[in-house]
């Protein structure tokens, strides 16, 4: 598994945010990879409407909601970042790329994300008939992402995070409907929850999936705000919990790949990071 970076990732920025481009600076000497601009798989979740009024915000440098920013270049940059959510899942590869995704709903900017990269990837990934499997491990829930994938059964969404903590949502009843009935799991976590219970859980669950949901693919929304360094949130982890995740998702699945999430400690997000990519 190798990096997929860009520096136009860094054109998407605000005066005083969290959610800034020095998170990928704290990556020191990032090689620059080729990617596409992902606009064409845009219609794989988003309508007309909808793309146009991320474009329009864009242009106009406004605000999605109170957290949710954009400047003159975050449509396109957001567009490049679907780019390499795209060659992350074509090559098992991880993409290190910003905005982030995994808040945004078919319909709503939210949480830092315009679209949801890493749910478009799984849709390109479905047009193919393959099962995807989605391991979202940032500390926040990814309410987008269960959102887009509520009611179908080519997508598991599995979430650990904070509860209760921002949006919200990620409760245990929240299970799925329709087709997508029990294709949902979330396992909210309680405010310093360390490593051993974050990997134990993971641990039993892991193999349990692999053998009754047999996925075609892995594809990990990487958040690293569950270190107990984060700003953000009031969880317990350490670096070594990514290296376990990245471990044990490695043990039991061929087929990885990766998408940066949220971790707004600057200085200990490369290492989270690096980390996962040994487990890997």
């Amino acid at each position: 598994m190798h990096l997929i970076y860009n520096k136009i990732f860094l054109e998407h920025k605000t005066n005083v945010h969290p959610e800034r481009p020095e998170r990928l600076l704290a990556f020191k000497n990032l090689e620059g990879s080729e990617i596409e601009n992902g606009e064409k798989y845009l219609r794989l979740i988003y309508d007309g409407n909808y793309i146009e009024k991320i474009k329009s915000a864009s242009k106009n440098e406004a605000y999605l909601d109170a957290d949710t920013y954009t400047n003159e270049r975050s449509y396109e940059v957001a567009c490049y970042a679907v780019g390499a959510a795209i060659k992350a899942a074509k090559q098992n590869d991880f993409a290190l790329c910003r905005p982030p995704g995994h808040h945004a709903t078919s319909n709503k900017a939210m949480g830092f994300c315009l679209f949801n990269n890493i749910a478009i990837a799984c849709k390109w990934l479905n047009e193919r008939s393959k099962k995807v499997l989605v391991v979202d491990f940032d500390g926040h829930h990814g309410n987008g992402t269960q959102d887009i994938f509520y009611s179908t059964d080519k997508v598991l969404y599995l979430s650990t995070h904070q509860f209760p903590a921002y949006p919200g949502t990620g409760w245990v009843n929240e299970v799925g409907e329709g087709k997508g009935k029990y294709f949902t799991i979330n396992i909210p976590m309680p405010p310093y929850v360390s490593d051993d219970i974050f990997i134990n859980i993971l641990s039993k669950i892991i193999p349990i999936i692999k053998e009754q949901y047999k996925p075609d693919a892995v594809a990990v929304s990487a958040g690293f705000d569950g270190h107990k360094d984060d700003p953000l949130l009031q969880l317990n982890l350490s670096v070594n919990s990514y290296y376990e995740v990245g471990k044990l998702l490695s043990a039991n699945f061929k087929n990885i790949f990766a998408c940066l999430e949220g971790g707004y400690n600057i200085n200990v997000l490369p290492h989270c990071a690096s980390a996962f990519l040994m487990g890997i």
